[in-house]
């Protein structure tokens, strides 16, 4: 049989599947979109919900918390790499500048602070539980080698101006906590390694106690 010849088989035409009208496929792009965007939303709402939960244990690992028995003797204590006590460093913390915390907790009553200016440069900063400063002050505002300052909370604050006589200026410097605890950090700059004692010293010598 030639291939000429009308009774050789043929193979039959291929058939292929008829296309989607366009409505169809754009219905069924919505639904995966759709479902695509309902799963990210359940997902978001997991983190969400888990993040919220983690909060307290997350804030439990703060400076704030981590430091919390330091100054309890009403001085403040030496925060330094070694520490036996496992003590995290500040943030940002400079090996040339030693570093000394005291915790404070407003519940009581206000805090007085007093660090002597000594021959290294010293700067004093409060910082709220959670993160944030509140205030910084350095020796150069110290009155007669004193730098001095009452951390309290704006009811103390509005509490002990009202006993102040009238028309009499407070004789302290006044600092607003909006949050009862938090931390006081020293830092002195040893300018030189044969300095590190009398930083150390300097920074440790600051008292923080219940104020009068």
């Amino acid at each position: 049989m030639t291939a000429a010849d009308p009774a050789s088989p043929t193979a039959p035409p291929l058939r292929t599947a008829p296309a989607l009208p366009l409505r169809s496929r754009l219905a069924a792009a919505f639904r995966r979109l759709l479902l695509a965007t309902s799963a990210g939303l359940v997902l978001a709402g997991i983190v969400h919900i888990v993040t919220i939960l983690l909060i307290p244990v997350l804030s439990e690992s703060d400076s704030a918390h981590a430091y919390a028995a330091l100054g309890a003797g009403g001085q403040a204590e030496l925060v330094k790499a070694g520490d036996a006590r496992g003590l995290p460093l500040p943030r940002e913390d400079d090996p040339a500048t030693v570093t000394a915390v005291c915790s404070y907790d407003l519940a009581g009553g206000p805090m007085r602070v007093v660090a002597r200016a000594g021959t290294l440069p010293l700067a004093v900063t409060l910082h709220r539980q959670g993160g944030g400063t509140l205030y910084a002050i350095t020796d150069r505002a110290a009155i007669r080698g004193v730098l001095e300052f009452v951390v309290m909370t704006q009811e103390q604050r509005d509490e002990r101006d009202a006993r102040d006589e009238e028309g009499e200026a407070a004789r302290e410097l006044r600092v607003v906590s909006d949050s009862e605890r938090g931390l006081i950090v020293v830092r002195v700059l040893a300018r030189l390694p044969s300095d590190r004692a009398d930083a150390e010293a300097l920074a440790s010598g600051v008292a923080c106690g219940m104020a009068d």
